[in-house]
C-alpha cells in the first residue's frame, strides 16, 4: 500500500472479446467493466483497450493473412482502422467510469500521430456521451505502453501527451531481440536480462 501498488495494474479487455461470436455491444461491455469495478472497490483499475492480432485472433472478425503478423495489423493499429468498433470500446469504457476510479491504457503506440488519433477519438466519445446527458470521468487518464523499442526510444512524445506510461516487457524483448517469443527453435534466445533490453527500461524509468 505505501508504494501505491493496489488495484488492478492491467485488465486486458480483448478477453471479452476472444470469448464472444461476434464483436460485444456497448451495454455487454459497460456491464463487464462495471462488474470489474464494483469488486475492485475503491481500488483503481487500467483498462487496456482492445489488444488483438498477432497471436491473439478473433473468429469472427476476417483479416487479410500476414507473414508477420507479430509486426502486422494488431492493438491501436486496428482500433483505428476500425473507427465504429473503438468508438464503441471507449464509449463503454467511459459510461463504467461514473462506477468507479478508471484509468485507460492504449497498447503498441510507436508514432505521434497515432497518440493523437487515439486522444482524438477518445475526445469524439466523450462528446457523444455529453451529448446523451451521461455520466462519466471527463479527466480519465490515459497512458500508453511501452512495448516498441521505437517507443523507449522516442520517450518525449509520450510525455507530452499522455498521463502515465506502462512498460510491456513480453514485446519489448520480442522486438529488441528479433526474436518470436511463441517459436520454440528461438525461445532459448528470449533473455529478458539481454543488456539492450535492460538499457530501454532503464532509459524508460
Amino acid at each position: 500500500d505505501q508504494s501505491g501498488a493496489d488495484g488492478i495494474g492491467l485488465f486486458r479487455t480483448e478477453l471479452q472479446f476472444m470469448i464472444a461470436s461476434t464483436f460485444p455491444r456497448l451495454e455487454q461491455q459497460t456491464r463487464i467493466y462495471k462488474a470489474i469495478l464494483d469488486a475492485a472497490g475503491e481500488r483503481p483499475v487500467v483498462f487496456r483497450s482492445l489488444d488483438v492480432g498477432g497471436d491473439k485472433v478473433l473468429p469472427y472478425f476476417r483479416v487479410n493473412k500476414e507473414e508477420n503478423p507479430a509486426l502486422g495489423w494488431r492493438a491501436i493499429r486496428l482500433s483505428l482502422a476500425e473507427p465504429q468498433m473503438f468508438q464503441t470500446q471507449l464509449r463503454a469504457i467511459l459510461r463504467a467510469s461514473k462506477y468507479g476510479p478508471i484509468k485507460l491504457l492504449i497498447p503498441m503506440l510507436a508514432h505521434a500521430h497515432e497518440i493523437d488519433q487515439t486522444l482524438a477519438a477518445l475526445e469524439q466519445a466523450k462528446s457523444s456521451l455529453r451529448g446523451e446527458k451521461a455520466t462519466f470521468d471527463e479527466k480519465i487518464q490515459v497512458g500508453g505502453m511501452i512495448e516498441i523499442p521505437a517507443a523507449a526510444l522516442a520517450i518525449g512524445l509520450f510525455l507530452r501527451r499522455l498521463d502515465f506510461l506502462s512498460i510491456g516487457t513480453n514485446d519489448l524483448i520480442q522486438y529488441t531481440l528479433a526474436i518470436d517469443r511463441s517459436d520454440e527453435q528461438v525461445a532459448n534466445l528470449y533473455d529478458p536480462l539481454h543488456p539492450a533490453v535492460l538499457s530501454l527500461v532503464a532509459g524508460t524509468i
